[in-house]
């Protein structure tokens, strides 16, 4: 049996074949880290409340929490955001929210699928952060073309957790050049710590 757990949550349309996080699943199964990275219903046209069912039902099977990481990008840090605030658990010991995005409820970017304005504004509770997991941190890349670095912080402010800025990350996706990323490797394996390290 594995002594480290991973769970990856996926963000907006799930992730192409070279994203960071297919490349990291596939790269802690050779560690022979456990991974869990469910697929969320319709992630083209995402709703919280599927994608929060789908969330418990995950967590439900997972091992002692003392062993869990957790590694979210996109929507999926807006989603563990609302997944702390509907449990009592104490799911993981670290959670590395990644890119988390703004998007104005009342006037979200074109681009924006149907369904999302359900997940905005997510709840900022540090309490429940906190019971959710002995450490949390947020991840930011610069230049972010859905989140400022001030929208980022104000997160980071709100829910009492560390925020780490990547230079020239973006929206920390393959278009920026995140599809492998030794460092998030690293730290899944407890051989790197925080601040993250950019890709090279």
């Amino acid at each position: 049996m594995s002594e480290r757990t991973v769970l990856l949550l996926h963000g907006w349309g799930g992730n192409k074949p070279n994203h960071w996080q297919e490349w990291l699943a596939a790269e802690l199964e050779k560690a022979g880290v456990d991974v869990r990275y469910p697929r969320m219903p319709d992630p083209g046209a995402p709703r919280l409340a599927a994608w929060l069912t789908r969330v418990h039902e995950t967590v439900r099977l997972l091992p002692d929490a003392q062993r869990v990481t957790v590694l979210c990008h996109s929507l999926g840090a807006i989603t563990w955001m609302h997944y702390s605030t509907a449990t009592d658990l104490h799911v993981a010991d670290r959670v590395l929210l990644v890119a988390p995005p703004y998007v104005c409820r009342d006037l979200p970017p074109a681009d924006t699928p149907p369904g999302i304005q359900g997940f905005f504004p997510p709840p900022l509770d540090p309490d429940a952060i906190r019971r959710a997991a002995r450490e949390t941190a947020i991840v930011c890349g610069e230049g972010d073309c859905y989140g400022t670095e001030d929208q980022t912080k104000a997160y980071a402010d709100r829910l009492a957790v560390p925020l780490h800025l990547l230079a020239g990350a973006g929206h920390v996706s393959p278009y920026w050049g995140y599809g492998e990323w030794p460092w998030v490797l690293d730290w899944c394996l407890g051989r790197a710590e925080l601040p993250p390290v950019p890709r090279t």
